[in-house]
């Protein structure tokens, strides 16, 4: 449609991102043979026991023997048969699964990316990169205004009132947040499918500064997750594209409250994300042993809104600021600003830089 404009995206992973499935994954589901981390088809590796090998299976289960069980699968997998997936894992995560495989205190859990059910593919769900536009977005209407934060924020029904998505309702006096006045509706993302090639696993931990002996320390228990690895730690560049579509017509036809375009989604995610890229500068100041990466980080960041770039965070560990408005945040861990989550306990997560391509 005329109305419709369609425009290419680069993505360009600058850090390490995770984006979570939903659901971990216990060592009845992977492997880790060589330091490749393969997902297993699980029915299909029972199927093929003999015998003998399915006696001891239905043993073990009657049993309650999960050692038993781990390494009947370790055991009988085979690539090639039951392999519905591969991607290289980090030495110390290799470590710890060879080390705790007989150990049933550890229950082994890694956490996956977000995948097709149909051929497991890994992707950015355009809806991710899509709420990261529009956190920008309403932070820079908010502020604009003077838009007062509501008491008990409760339900997002304060965002469309702040973007002036109101309807007046018959008999009263006030009109009242509509949702098919969200501008948001104009604006579709699509997911954005990347390659095994950038996929690993790794342990991502919770930090603070250490600000006694100048250096990152870390806090609380260790993740294991599937992240799809940045430039910041493969030293090349990692990149995608899909495509951000944005519907003219809709504002003028149907009511919606204000117009989106291009030129106004790269100017406020480049103003809300750099400002939260300098707040993290300003955590690691004393952070001795986090300079070289934040030195990188900025080199990596450097973008130019005339070339039609910006920058966005997305996934789990983008920290509370990138995901919140200013003004508006009450989240219910108090520790918040505190603490940080860095990938195998260096690298910050979710930075990812965006170019519209003409």
């Amino acid at each position: 449609m005329d109305n419709v404009k369609t425009y290419k995206v680069k993505y360009q992973i600058l850090t390490p991102v995770h984006i979570g499935a939903g659901q971990d994954l216990s060592p009845f589901d992977y492997v880790i043979v060589n330091e490749m981390f393969h997902r297993i088809i699980v029915d299909e590796l029972i199927s093929s026991l003999n015998q003998e090998q399915l006696r001891k299976f239905y043993t073990f289960v009657e049993d309650g023997n999960i050692t038993g069980l781990r390494n009947l699968i370790v055991e009988n997998f085979n690539e090639e048969k039951f392999s519905k997936y591969k991607i290289k894992v980090f030495p110390n995560i290799a470590d710890k699964y060879k080390r705790n495989l007989n150990n049933i205190n550890n229950q082994l859990l890694i956490s996956p990316f977000v995948r097709t059910t149909d051929d497991f593919k890994p992707y950015i769900p355009g809806s991710s990169i899509k709420g990261a536009i529009r956190t920008a977005i309403i932070d820079s209407i908010v502020q604009s205004k003077g838009y007062k934060p509501p008491k008990s924020p409760g339900n997002n029904s304060w965002e469309l009132e702040a973007m002036g998505a109101l309807s007046q309702r018959k008999g009263k006096d006030e009109p009242k947040p509509d949702i098919s006045k969200d501008p948001f509706r104009t604006l579709k993302v699509s997911d954005v499918f990347i390659s095994n090639d950038v996929m690993a696993i790794g342990e991502v931990f919770n930090a603070r500064v250490d600000k006694r002996r100048d250096r990152i320390t870390t806090v609380g228990i260790q993740m294991i997750k599937e992240v799809l690895l940045g430039q910041i730690n493969t030293g090349k560049i990692v990149e995608f594209e899909g495509e951000i579509r944005i519907d003219e017509f809709l504002p003028s036809v149907r009511g919606v409250a204000r117009e989106l375009n291009k030129d106004f989604i790269i100017q406020c995610c480049n103003e809300f994300y750099n400002d939260e890229f300098k707040r993290e500068q300003e955590f690691y100041k004393l952070a001795l042993d986090m300079h070289d990466i934040i030195d990188r980080m900025r080199s990596l960041f450097r973008v130019n809104q005339n070339e039609n770039e910006c920058v966005i965070r997305v996934g789990r560990f983008s920290g509370v600021y990138a995901v919140t408005i200013n003004n508006f945040r009450n989240p219910h861990n108090r520790k918040w600003r505190n603490t940080r989550n860095l990938f195998e306990g260096k690298y910050p997560m979710g930075w990812v830089k965006v170019k519209f391509l003409e």
